[in-house]
Parts: C-alpha cells; sequence; structure tokens
C-alpha cells in the first residue's frame, strides 16, 4: 500500500513509524509527535509572514491560530489550516494560566494546542541551532535524532523525561 502526504498532514504514517522505532520513551515519542506537528503549523505560520520560523514571536503564534479559528467558524473547517473540530466543542475548562495565550479568543481545547506549539518552538529552535540550519528546514530525521541524542544525554545524567523542560 502506497502511502500519500497531504501537504498540510501534520504528521504522516511513515513519520509516526520512524518515531514508534526511535529510541525513545512513550512520553518522548509522544512529544516528537508533538514537535513534528509544530514545525508543519509554524512553518506555515513564517511563510504568510515572510520570515524565518524561529523568529517567531508566541504573540503571532496566538494570532495566527485565532484567526484561523475564525477562518474555521465563519467559513468552514476546510477553509481554514487547522482541520479539527472537538468532539465537545460546548465542552469548556478553566483557564488559570496568565500567560499570552489567556486573554485570545480561543476555545479551551485551542488555546492547549497554542500553548502545545509555543512550548515545541523552543525544542525546534535549539535542533535547527544544533543542525545550523532554519527550523523550516529542519527534516523529520533530523528532529528525531536530536531527541534521540538529548534523551540519551539525558538519562545518562539521570534525568528521567527528556522534555519535562517544556
Amino acid at each position: 500500500m502506497t502511502r500519500s502526504q497531504d501537504p498540510i498532514q501534520f504528521l504522516t504514517l511513515e513519520e509516526a513509524d520512524a518515531i514508534n522505532g526511535a529510541m525513545l520513551s512513550t512520553m518522548e515519542k509522544f512529544m516528537t509527535r508533538i514537535t513534528v506537528s509544530s514545525l508543519r503549523i509554524v512553518t506555515k505560520i513564517a511563510a504568510e509572514l515572510d520570515i524565518h520560523t524561529e523568529d517567531i514571536l508566541a504573540e503571532q503564534i496566538v494570532n495566527w491560530i485565532e484567526k484561523d479559528s475564525l477562518i474555521r467558524k465563519d467559513q468552514g473547517e476546510d477553509a481554514a489550516f487547522l482541520k479539527w473540530t472537538s468532539p465537545y466543542p460546548d465542552l469548556d475548562f478553566e483557564d488559570t494560566r496568565q500567560d499570552v495565550v489567556t486573554p485570545a479568543q480561543l476555545s479551551s481545547h485551542e488555546k492547549f494546542l497554542t500553548r502545545m506549539v509555543i512550548s515545541a518552538m523552543q525544542v525546534l529552535q535549539a535542533i535547527a541551532k544544533d543542525c545550523t540550519i532554519h527550523v523550516e528546514d529542519l527534516t523529520v530525521a533530523q528532529i528525531i535524532s536530536w531527541v534521540e541524542h538529548d534523551a540519551k544525554v539525558k538519562r545518562e545524567q539521570g534525568i528521567e523525561a527528556a522534555f519535562l523542560s517544556w
């Protein structure tokens, strides 16, 4: 069976298989999937802003996701970049954090996604710096390799979860 990649797919089956085969804990694999998916989102944002991905500010991520959310609400899911709908759209939980995401006109689910993307930026910037390339030029293989190395080093230092610093 041939697997094709939709241009807006955040994680292909091949990429998921590569992450699953990595020498990582379950949590590290999960966070690697989020990192790859976040890469797709921030690359799209940077292209629209005509800047390098590593130059995106947290406020720009919030504003972009907020704009995409409005497009989804006004024009339908097909018009938006982020093509997901909560199975429980009326389920909202109290947002007690005080950060750049809190005042955004987003659902609880969208705020969670936004915070994950902002957090993933730190990891993506570190990987790109180590690879001496721009974030938007990173490959999934480079991300996996970096995370495996980072996890190995942290295990050797006695640090349990490599991504707890997120």
